[in-house]
């Protein structure tokens, strides 16, 4: 049985995305972020960076995004959401990977809360305007990567990658140029968004998605 603690809108996701891909029961533990019970003790004898999302698996804890659904697809494999391991494909499956957490997340990180890093107004501004177009960059390299013939990141085959992609797009939506108007990118999150399983995501996290992207609207 899996517990996975989550907040909506936030890494948790992708998780829970994953969680609906396999089919396999679990308990969903809503944590109120206005009323920071993240960071609360309960909550970070579980997870000591007080971030979310965290997963119980039958007594284990793990946090961190991406090793949580990387821990699902191994524990899975028969719902297909990574290449075997081996494969010269799995390798390209760790390296979009780790290039969405290491880099793109980052970059979020930087632009949504800049205050994390300097208390001065005038850096925070400077942060976040650096920040934004790091971010773009990055968009380039992900839709360069894609191709314009790919109908996901990993080529023809849905992946843990698509998930996580569009999870990040989401999160663009309030930047002055969002991830779909890179069209190879806004290609790969469309097939993805439309997926049953994100839907029941989204549903019981009760999210929307973006009202200005005009292919979903």
């Amino acid at each position: 049985m899996y517990k996975l603690y989550w907040a909506p809108g936030t890494a948790a996701m992708a998780p829970q995305a994953v969680l609906e891909e396999i089919g396999a029961p679990y308990e969903a533990v809503k944590l109120d972020i206005a009323a920071r019970e993240h960071d609360q003790p309960a909550y970070r004898t579980l997870n000591p960076t007080g971030r979310i999302p965290t997963l119980v698996h039958d007594g284990f804890v793990i946090f961190e995004t991406a090793a949580i659904c990387q821990y699902l697809c191994d524990l899975h494999p028969e719902a297909q959401l990574a290449p075997p391991v081996g494969m010269q494909l799995r390798g390209r499956h760790y390296q979009w990977l780790t290039y969405m957490t290491n880099t793109l997340q980052v970059g979020f990180i930087d632009w949504f809360h800049p205050d994390w890093t300097f208390s001065d107004p005038v850096a925070q501004a400077a942060l976040k305007a650096q920040a934004e177009d790091r971010l773009y960059r990055n968009f380039q390299v992900l839709d360069d990567g894609i191709g314009p013939t790919a109908s996901y990141m990993l080529g023809s085959s849905f992946s843990l990658c698509d998930i996580y992609l569009a999870m990040l797009t989401r999160w663009s939506r309030f930047l002055a140029r969002p991830m779909w108007q890179w069209a190879n990118i806004e290609r790969v999150v469309g097939a993805t968004y439309t997926r049953p399983a994100f839907q029941r995501m989204l549903q019981k996290q009760g999210i929307g998605w973006a009202e200005n992207w005009p292919a979903i609207g």
